[in-house]
């Protein structure tokens, strides 16, 4: 049976403005995210389809970048339940494999399970030619995590309700070209519910009302490229209240950021949090970026320095 395949690439929100608490329980947001080149890799072979359900017909298997195994516990895999919303929107029973081979850090407020479930729906869309469209996809998507709906159209987009509303930014390819993120993504303890969590602490000084990201949205139709001061995160201060350790690692990102500006004649940035954490990040120049994370070698913790891609790039599916 022939497989497809996808990269199942990174989230990272360059503004996440929380706007207020919804009678549902749920917040309202507004949030330009990008897509990263830090990516899993995700592969569906595709068995038969049937109209009636019955008998063990998935298999999802992960593995680190050295091929060692690991698992997911089933009731926490984001996939087997997008897997299962599918069928029950397209009422199939849709029998197959998905293989992940996993790069993005779990847990680390980069989008990680919602990507590979964004993966899989487009995987699944072209196997079983389905014919769903992309909102299609998102709707189904957003059944599962209000994050998937953005990693479903890739590339920059505008992020609104509670995530699950998404529009592609389209901007010219020079906004995306010329710099760098730092990522320090900290070993510290992060909470059982962690988004949930995050949401909780809060205060209503945190709130704030969506300039931040329309003034990023038009800055890079305009095809110029963001800034750190672009940037926000009304988790920001909160998280370093309730992760332990953050702080700590914070001050140790901003330090590196600060002796690499020193040796690139660059300016220092503030790092700030992706998404709801613990990863940080910093947008720099690429030689900065380097150089930072050279100075950050030996800290506890992921350092990366990734780039921004297309949409194009970011959701591509292959046939093996």
């Amino acid at each position: 049976m022939t497989s497809l395949s996808t990269i199942a690439a990174a989230k990272l929100n360059l503004t996440l403005e929380v706007l207020g608490k919804r009678v549902d329980g749920f917040h309202d947001l507004s949030s330009v995210a990008i897509s990263l080149d830090l990516a899993d890799d995700v592969r569906l072979t595709p068995d038969d389809v049937r109209l009636t359900p019955g008998g063990d017909r998935r298999t999802i298997a992960y593995q680190d970048p050295d091929g060692r195994p690991f698992s997911i516990q089933t009731n926490d895999d984001i996939i087997a339940r997008v897997w299962s919303a599918l069928e029950a929107h397209c009422d199939l029973q849709m029998n197959g494999r998905v293989d992940v081979v996993k790069r993005i850090p779990i847990t680390s407020g980069l989008g990680g399970g919602s990507t590979n479930a964004a993966a899989f729906l487009r995987l699944a869309n072209e196997a079983w030619t389905l014919g769903l469209s992309d909102d299609d996809l998102c709707r189904i998507g957003s059944q599962v995590g209000s994050d998937v709906a953005a990693c479903v159209i890739g590339g920059p987009v505008m992020m609104a309700g509670r995530g699950e509303r998404v529009e592609s930014i389209e901007a010219p390819s020079a906004s995306l070209s010329g710099w760098a993120v730092l990522l320090y993504r900290p070993e510290i303890p992060v909470p059982e519910d962690k988004t949930a969590t995050m949401y909780r602490s809060l205060r209503s000084s945190d709130f704030r009302d969506g300039a931040y990201s329309s003034a990023l949205e038009e800055r890079l139709l305009a095809g110029r490229s963001p800034t750190q001061d672009d940037c926000i995160n009304s988790f920001d201060a909160s998280a370093r209240e309730v992760m332990q350790g953050l702080t700590p690692a914070w001050r140790r990102m901003g330090a590196a950021i600060a002796r690499a500006a020193v040796d690139t004649d660059a300016q220092p940035v503030t790092p700030l949090l992706a998404g709801a954490g613990p990863t940080m990040f910093a947008i720099l120049a690429p030689e900065t970026a380097h150089a930072a994370a050279t100075e950050l070698q030996g800290a506890p913790g992921l350092t990366r320095v990734v780039l921004p891609i297309a949409r194009a790039e970011a959701t591509i599916v292959c046939i093996d």
